[in-house]
């Protein structure tokens, strides 16, 4: 087995990270992770998402915060964006990458975004096409990629039906989901190198919940499937709203720690991965104390 010399880590703290949390994190402080998140060593972060206040009030600052992004040489930004009105908002911002994403098992994106799959990839092709004509770049993002909360075993065929239609579309990029942390190594092998020698032009991102222990096994097995990137998150937070049982992302230091051990290069600084650990939970637990003094007051 031929390990890679080097592999890709894109931070999404500031948008999975903290989308699931009860309090709103200032668009100020967030930038300020954001001076910390590249001074460790990240060119990739993903920033936030354009979804509507109402559904996930965490990201209610995405167009001050899209605008207001420190412009640094080499670094590119990246948000979520689910509709129509979403890549409005987003074409206002200074942000580079567009990720549309829909979910493998159509009961989990009725449950997450109202509609069938196939509904989502209908939206989707027309949006694509707008954002390529802008020239930013799009990722083609597919959530519940191996394991469904609701509906269980996604098929494999499911995955590459819809990376299909994305690949077709002209996205840059594919990125697989395992939105509740239930897949295994060999499932991740699978489907992953599948998609790799499928698609040899388009690289592959993984995002990895680590529910139940599997993150760093799952890692070394979409990387020796041909993965180009991996998404991690301080602290290990994050989850996604609609996916019970889906508590948080791979934590970013136990990843380069891990993945530097076996001489795969990431390009960050491990010591300074351990002190946003701590800045970021500590930063959640000031806004979580400052909003229960509001609160009572």
């Amino acid at each position: 087995m031929i390990f890679p010399e080097k592999i890709k880590i894109r931070d999404v703290t500031l948008r999975d990270g903290l989308q699931n949390e009860p309090v709103f994190v200032e668009t100020e402080q967030k930038i300020n992770k954001i001076k910390d998140l590249i001074s460790a060593g990240f060119d990739r972060i993903e920033v936030t998402s354009f979804v509507h206040p109402k559904w996930v009030p965490a990201m209610q600052d995405a167009d001050l915060l899209g605008q207001n992004l420190p412009k640094v040489a080499g670094v590119e930004y990246e948000a979520l964006v689910p509709n129509q009105r979403g890549l409005d908002r987003f074409l206002k911002s200074n942000i580079n990458t567009a990720v549309f994403f829909l979910s493998a098992s159509t009961k989990h994106n009725q449950a997450n975004l109202n509609k069938s799959s196939d509904d989502s990839l209908a939206e989707i092709k027309s949006l694509v096409e707008k954002t390529k004509m802008e020239g930013r770049r799009v990722i083609g993002a597919i959530s519940t990629a191996f394991i469904c909360p609701f509906a269980g075993s996604v098929p494999y065929s499911e995955v590459e039906r819809i990376a299909d239609n994305l690949v077709s579309m002209g996205v840059d990029e594919l990125g697989l989901g395992d939105t509740i942390g239930k897949a295994t190594p060999r499932e991740v092998y699978e489907y992953c190198s599948r998609l790799a020698e499928k698609f040899p032009d388009i690289p592959i991102g993984l995002h990895l919940h680590d529910t139940y222990g599997y993150g760093l096994a799952n890692i070394m097995a979409g990387i020796q499937a041909g993965v180009h990137l991996l998404d991690v998150a301080q602290a290990g937070l994050g989850g996604c709203p609609y996916a019970p049982g889906a508590p948080g992302n791979v934590q970013a230091g136990r990843v380069v720690e891990f993945l530097e051990l076996q001489n795969i290069k990431t390009g960050l600084k491990l010591e300074q991965l351990k002190q946003l650990d701590h800045s970021f939970s500590h930063l959640l637990r000031e806004t979580k104390a400052s909003t229960k003094t509001v609160q009572s007051l």
